[in-house]
């Protein structure tokens, strides 16, 4: 999967049903997606934050997307965050999450998105092998999309390879079965609601800091671990 910044609970799901996950982070940006940007509750709704960069084009590769103004997002962001969730009774593990992802001091969209996830696994204390298609998996780059991914598989070994829900309109699991002996599987997450301060309505799809801000570890944990591979 791509690296996304402080992805939903699917992603988490994803990276739960995966004895390996790859941040594929070779293959081009996605203008208006979830590399660089998503959503929190403030006052009751669903509130977009955005990571600035200086050449977010669908022309670039994600590992080259560089960030722009960082310092100045994150002062404004915490700040942001203390206030909106004052009433979390989760706030300061929650922010203490937020803080350690956003000390990164590079400029790089994909390497703080990716670090939003595996700081995330550290913070519940939960091991779990992340590995860069960039760097695991550079030689099989020319390859067509499905060719790749079942080359990918075969490079560490795997019979079954767990795709999001989404790449059901993308993939065959007869395709991936005759080609590479896979076993292809869709995942199909559970937003399974939770307490939201202040809300009568819950509202899911939230970012994890959402997640993180109102949920004990081990209700973060049932949280991520409820879903159906298809």
């Amino acid at each position: 999967m791509q690296p996304y910044l402080f992805p939903y609970i699917g992603y988490f799901s994803l990276v739960q049903s995966s004895d390996i996950f790859v941040f594929y982070d070779d293959v081009n940006y996605i203008k208006q997606g979830w590399i660089n940007r998503n959503r929190i509750l403030i006052n009751g709704a669903a509130h977009t934050f955005t990571i600035p960069l200086a050449n977010g084009s669908s022309n670039e590769l994600i590992i080259n997307v560089k960030c722009s103004g960082f310092t100045r997002f994150r002062d404004k962001f915490l700040k942001q965050l203390k206030q909106a969730y004052a009433k979390s009774r989760n706030l300061d593990f929650g922010m203490a999450y937020v803080e350690k992802v956003l000390a990164y001091d590079g400029d790089s969209i994909s390497e703080l998105a990716a670090k939003s996830v595996t700081d995330f696994y550290n913070h519940i204390d939960q091991k779990k092998e992340f590995r860069f298609s960039s760097i695991s998996f550079c030689e099989s780059k020319g390859l067509e999309r499905a060719e790749r991914l079942i080359d990918m598989c075969k490079y560490v070994s795997a019979n079954t390879y767990v795709n999001a829900i989404g790449g059901q309109e993308l993939y065959s699991k007869e395709h991936f079965k005759q080609s590479g002996n896979i076993n292809l599987k869709f995942l199909k997450p559970s937003l399974w609601p939770y307490q939201q301060p202040g809300q009568c309505d819950f509202i899911p799809g939230l970012s994890i800091i959402d997640v993180v801000m109102n949920n004990n570890i081990d209700e973060i944990k049932n949280l991520i671990n409820r879903y159906e591979l298809v």
